[in-house]
């Protein structure tokens, strides 16, 4: 089974207008050093970003059977709170619509809610879609501006442990507040919680070291590979010699292949990111056991996804 471990899917009226710019100057800026062009954020928003609005996730299955991927992990991003306010669909109707996209597909998604720990229903909201709407773990952002081993995220990661949960959390740079996003807070709250089990998403980009430390060292702390695909395209051997020391230093059962999708779709598309896997371009040894448990016994293990 082939399970992308981190997607994020496009809905119109997701996110203000301002995050939109913001991640379109960001987006366009890397599009154009990896193919040398010179698109706007406003021609990058209008020809490489619109194409993802996929609000029930259809292209998105369709995409994910011409790919040859089984699953994908998904969950939305909840900025809004401290940042930019509530977008027209709000953060929990986002949740609820992830949860109803599991549904819809039955076997393709599996949907963790995900929300900002300082909003004021923030409990009420995870009992509400764990119990009822069926989500499947827990999504925390901490570069909308708080630390994840703040006590106010301590009551989610309680509930985490009585509902055997895991936690995936941003790591590594963000738009804003990207210190709060550092894996060694990420590390701190998963030595309080042995018993849940803690996800790097991105494996925490610039930080990778403590990244990688964290894993080697906490039985409970895991990476996905997430926005790697940059370092693929502009230095590959240079990632696969990133990959093979990851595997070394932390073993393989702690990390998961993920795309990040839709937001680097532009760099690498999918379906390359995939075959880099699958047919690693390099002289570096990657046995086939290793590239099955990247890119998808990892994630089964960790999500508890039934074959």
């Amino acid at each position: 089974m082939i399970i992308d471990a981190e997607v994020h899917l496009v809905g119109s009226g997701w996110v203000r207008g301002k995050y939109v710019m913001a991640a379109a100057r960001a987006e366009s800026a890397k599009f154009n050093l990896a193919h040398k062009k010179n698109v706007t954020p406003e021609e990058y928003l209008d020809k490489y970003m619109r194409p993802f609005i996929d609000p029930y996730a259809d292209k998105m299955v369709q995409d994910m059977d011409e790919t040859g991927i089984d699953m994908a992990v998904i969950w939305n991003v909840d900025w809004a709170y401290a940042h930019t306010g509530e977008p027209r669909v709000s953060n929990k109707e986002q949740n609820k619509i992830f949860a109803e996209i599991a549904k819809r597909h039955p076997g393709r998604f599996w949907p963790l809610f995900a929300i900002d720990p300082r909003r004021p229903d923030a409990m009420e909201q995870f009992r509400e879609a764990i119990e009822e709407w069926g989500m499947k773990g827990l999504s925390l952002y901490p570069a909308a501006g708080f630390y994840p081993d703040d006590p106010v995220c301590f009551p989610l990661y309680e509930k985490c442990a009585e509902w055997r949960l895991p936690v995936v959390v941003g790591s590594g740079g963000g738009e804003a507040h990207w210190q709060h996003s550092q894996p060694m807070y990420i590390a701190t709250a998963a030595e309080k919680y042995p018993e849940v089990t803690f996800v790097m998403a991105h494996c925490g980009l610039e930080s990778s070291e403590q990244a990688q430390l964290a894993a080697r060292l906490l039985n409970n702390v895991y990476v996905d590979i997430s926005m790697r695909q940059w370092q693929l395209k502009m230095r590959p051997q240079r990632f696969y010699d990133w990959l093979r020391d990851l595997i070394d230093e932390t073993g393989v059962w702690k990390i998961m292949w993920a795309s990040d999708w839709p937001s680097q779709e532009n760099i690498v598309p999918r379906r390359e990111w995939l075959r880099a896997f699958q047919e690693p371009d390099t002289d570096l040894e990657f046995t086939s056991e290793e590239i099955e448990i990247i890119l998808g016994k990892a994630a089964q293990a960790v999500f508890g996804i039934p074959d």
